[in-house]
């Protein structure tokens, strides 16, 4: 479960959320939209702990942002598969690489990792890049490597921001039905 309740952040040039509240249970698919500035990746960082909430709280399975120290948010971070908009790409890292290094990360055993990395990677239609780097693949292939690498890790919620920018309509399909398998 995921809640806001009542939050606001205010930012110096004026931008930002005022009194947002929302309730996401377990198994739910949300998206949210809007125009640009309208705050929605503000409201995804405040949910992965980017951000900090100037009022209101907010939620993320056991942790409530108002009682969590520095240490705390990393272990929520933990829980969550998380694609900025940036995409986050390790260059001199291959496909293969770029999706273990959440494993080593997380301390698993080198079996585990490479069969949770190679299953990930086919769901996401990229086993045949394994030895790729990020550079040689298409803009969407990229997409579709940073949603594997926050996958991986079988996370109790997937934030993505900007799911489907700058993709071409076949592209966006097959992220979307990829995501939708995946959900199921």
């Amino acid at each position: 479960m995921i809640e806001l309740i009542n939050v606001t952040r205010r930012y110096p040039n004026g931008r930002g959320i005022e009194d947002v509240s929302l309730h996401i249970n377990r198994g739910e698919w949300v998206i949210l939209t809007g125009p640009a500035g309208a705050g929605k990746s503000t409201i995804l960082q405040l949910i992965y702990g980017e951000e900090v909430p100037d009022d209101g709280e907010i939620m993320v399975g056991d942790f409530r942002r108002s009682t969590m120290k520095s240490p705390h948010i990393s272990k929520m971070r933990r829980l969550l598969g998380i694609v900025d908009q940036e995409l986050a790409l390790m260059p001199d890292r291959t496909v293969f690489r770029n999706v273990t290094i959440v494993g080593e990360i997380l301390g698993w055993k080198q079996k585990r990792n490479k069969a949770a990395t190679l299953n990930v990677l086919n769901q996401m239609g990229l086993y045949a890049h394994l030895k790729s780097y990020p550079e040689k693949l298409s803009f969407g292939e990229r997409r579709k490597l940073a949603i594997a690498r926050a996958l991986v890790s079988d996370p109790f919620a997937l934030i993505i921001d900007e799911p489907l920018a700058h993709l071409d309509p076949a592209s966006a399909k097959e992220i979307v039905e990829r995501l939708s398998r995946v959900h199921k």
